[in-house]
């Protein structure tokens, strides 16, 4: 039985962290199959992920081969038998589209070529650049409906609840990345149709005349005559309303898959992924990732299926690794209550050998992930492989930089990625059932990452916006509160109903000069409720179409005195700040920023309203200059945020909590050097005072006051815990070792530490031993003697 519950996946009533790999069978010779699941078994993995490409397996309109006549690779009945006999869980993903850099993205060629009418379509009526199909085309979904029949059976007889390996279905992939990476909808007249019969459901003849300024007398005669060529009076609308109802959209096609798919006897959860990490020149970065999010916040709400990230961070860094946090943050926003959050395509590895990524990582990702609350990540690619029979865009090489080469050699990641499973299979139970502590909330406005389409009308503001978004989150507030320390999660502004200010009480929004009317009255009743919130760094005076829209500015009543580009300001006591641009207020009550100019025009203010409090930071700034930390820590101190950890080295720390008074610390160094720090937490010192060595470009893992069996506990230790097995009436613990002298503080009625030439064991009180462990090797075994 697989339950989705409370965060974690629960499978035959044992909580279970899904540690997975990519591996594409088509590529990989059969004889190697059971070798490359061993493989990945013994690097900690619980979970063997494939596609199933259609267009490889339905290589002529009508001819399937799942048993490998055709070609052994294809052979994906015995595949899944290998997967069950060796103990692994298994996520399938049968597409229709796989992307997988197989030709046509696993859409077979044949139809591609015989069906044109069925493909997406630019404004002039030629095929979509990319070849992407018209996803509701009739033409196209009986084929998928046929491919279904085909494929589904097979998984049916496969699924954990019949005794095979698979736990999880993908539906599609990437639903509407062609789209954005073209910035090229669909005019597909099927589509066109649709879209019709959405503004007729959502509008009067009236509203819709308002709202586009046109004098239409049928709202089919607009889609028809001014859709494919957009004019001024209309441009932005058109371009919000397109955008709104392609998420209805790829909402309906994924429901239509669903349906097949349950016709078909699928009884596993469900999964979609979610697209938006890309390279900016040799590195990489999550700051259109929410662009992913946004087309696919309506799919993340239907029943049953569970939304999951293709994170892609390149080498992380201190100047990128914010990016993770906050999809991590805005992923779980939309997601289903009840589901992990999950990284269906968590970097394994990159497509070409530039950047080259560095082990460390594949490291501090995971860790930073998993400090995030994630409870389910799979390594994409995890196996390299080959192209067999010309079927890959990229010739014949497969490689990846995955940790197992094509011919099955380990990289260096491949012992990073061991480690952490590992330690990840000792810490299983109590970690899965943990929370992240978190200190406050950012909101997610997916409205504010609905560019990826833009028309000429358009173009210029949706650039800006970008520009803003990247600069004010995540090069700026986002990093200003995590780099300090303060752990937030997201919030998505378009919810359904008002913000519990119970849940939330305190939000951060980035704000630009246009927000639906509706989100500023969600964010006035939540201020009037009791909520504080902090908007930065402007004021909205408009709704999304451009319309006059201040209800948050009249809510305020302040005026904008103007806005000025560049220069410096004074943040409470931090002089000579520098900023990209700010926004000027008629007030003085309240102000605590100020521009460095002659009028020292007020730039930010707080105010009491309601029943709650607004912090206006009129300020557009990124941290570009360690001084503006403090900037943001005193920001944060004025909703009465702060860091629950104090340390004394610049280190990521945060928590996640087990139980009342248990926890799991995990503290991550992103640069090159190592640190030294105390921890405490909550003005109490942890680890008894001990300083922490962080190793440099890489992270620790602490227990502190966690069950690690029904007769074992650990007080805390500084050292990671990679096994723990019983046999012969003895228990072994294998630990790494990472400070000049470990620590663990034990506790069992059952068990106690035995002492040898590195092994040091105290007495301290009755059932409780205090370990010390000081050695020249990485990693060290203490045995335990039956008390």
């Amino acid at each position: 039985m697989i339950e989705v519950k409370d965060e974690k996946m629960i499978i035959d009533g044992e909580e279970v962290i899904l540690f997975g790999g990519e591996l594409h069978y088509f590529r990989v010779p059969k004889p190697e199959w059971r070798n490359r699941i061993r493989q990945a078994k013994e690097a900690g993995l619980n979970m063997i992920s494939t596609y199933i490409p259609w267009g490889i397996h339905e290589y002529e309109e009508g001819k399937i081969d799942f048993s490998g006549t055709s070609r052994e690779e294809l052979d994906l009945i015995s595949f899944l038998k290998i997967v069950k006999e060796e103990e692994m869980f298994c996520l399938v993903r049968p597409g229709p589209y796989v992307m997988a850099e197989v030709i046509d993205h696993g859409i077979p060629t044949w139809f591609i070529d015989r069906y044109p009418d069925a493909m997406a379509k630019t404004e002039e009526g030629n095929i979509h650049p990319t070849r992407v199909v018209s996803y509701m085309h009739p033409t196209y979904l009986a084929k998928v409906q046929n491919w279904y029949k085909h494929i589904c059976p097979i998984i049916e007889r496969f699924q954990w609840h019949h005794g095979g390996p698979i736990i999880m279905f993908q539906l599609d992939n990437e639903v509407g990345m062609f789209h954005w990476v073209t910035n090229q909808g669909d005019f597909n007249s099927v589509t066109l149709d649709l879209f019709t019969n959405y503004l007729e459901n959502k509008y009067t003849l009236s509203a819709f005349k308002e709202t586009f300024h046109v004098e239409d007398d049928r709202i089919a005669d607009f889609v028809k005559t001014k859709v494919r060529q957009p004019q001024p009076h209309y441009g932005v609308a058109l371009k919000n309303e397109l955008s709104l109802f392609m998420r209805a959209h790829y909402r309906q096609y994924i429901e239509h898959l669903k349906k097949l798919a349950d016709s078909e006897g699928i009884q596993v959860p469900y999964v979609i992924n979610i697209h938006g990490f890309d390279t900016v020149d040799h590195l990489k970065r999550g700051t259109k990732y929410p662009i992913g999010l946004s087309q696919l916040v309506e799919v993340a709400k239907i029943d049953g299926v569970m939304a999951a990230g293709d994170y892609y961070i390149g080498n992380i860094e201190y100047d990128n690794f914010v990016d993770i946090v906050l999809a991590n943050a805005f992923t779980k926003s939309i997601q289903w209550k009840e589901q992990p959050l999950f990284s269906a395509e968590f970097q394994g590895g990159s497509i070409p050998d530039r950047p080259r990524l560095q082990p460390s990582t594949f490291d501090l990702t995971t860790r930073l992930c998993i400090a995030n609350g994630m409870n389910a990540a799979n390594y994409y690619m995890f196996v390299g492989g080959e192209n067999f029979g010309g079927i890959g865009i990229l010739g014949r090489r497969h490689e990846w930089q995955a940790p197992l080469t094509m011919m099955g050699e380990k990289r260096a990641h491949y012992h990073v990625i061991e480690h952490l499973g590992r330690m990840l299979q000792v810490y299983q139970q109590p970690l899965a059932s943990s929370k992240p502590d978190i200190h406050t909330h950012l909101a997610f406005y997916p409205d504010y990452f609905m560019t990826e389409f833009s028309n000429q009308f358009t173009a210029e503001w949706d650039e800006s916006l970008q520009q803003e978004r990247e600069a004010n989150l995540f090069n700026g507030l986002a990093k200003g509160l995590r780099v300090n320390n303060i752990v937030y999660d997201g919030f998505n502004l378009l919810k359904d109903g008002n913000i519990n200010v119970a849940e939330i009480p305190s939000l951060w929004v980035f704000a630009h000069e246009r927000m639906d009317g509706k989100v500023q009255s969600k964010l006035m009743d939540y201020i009037e409720a009791g909520g504080n919130l902090v908007l930065f760094p402007v004021i909205p005076t408009k709704d999304m179409n451009g319309d006059p829209c201040t209800v948050l500015k009249d809510y305020m009543d302040v005026d904008v005195k103007g806005t000025e580009a560049g220069g410096f300001v004074q943040v409470d006591d931090v002089d000579n700040v520098k900023i990209d641009r700010m926004e000027m207020y008629d007030i003085q009550e309240g102000a605590f920023a100020w521009a460095e100019n002659e009028e020292k025009s007020v730039v930010a203010f707080e105010k009491r309203l309601g029943k709650g409090k607004l912090v206006m930071f009129g300020i557009s700034m990124e941290l570009d200059y360690q001084y503006k930390k403090e900037v943001y820590k005193n920001l944060a101190a004025k909703i009465d945020v702060k860091s629950r950890f104090h340390v004394e080295s610049e280190v990521d720390v945060s928590a996640r909590i087990n139980g009342r008074d248990g926890m799991f610390v995990f503290l991550n160094n992103f640069d090159e050097y190592d640190k030294d720090t105390t921890v405490v937490y909550q003005d109490n010192q942890l680890f008894d005072g001990k300083a922490i060595t962080i190793p440099g470009k890489s992270g620790l893992l602490l227990p502190i006051n966690v069950q690690l069996r029904e007769d074992l506990s650990i007080r805390y230790g500084t050292a990671e815990i990679v096994e723990l097995t019983e046999s012969d009436q003895k228990l072994s613990m294998v630990i790494r070792r990472r400070q000049s002298e470990d620590e663990i503080m034990l506790h069992s009625k059952n068990w106690r530490p035995k002492q040898s030439g590195n092994i040091q064991v105290v007495d301290m009180r009755a059932e409780e031993y205090h370990v010390l462990i000081d050695s020249p090797e990485e990693y060290e075994t203490i045995e335990f003697l039956p008390v």
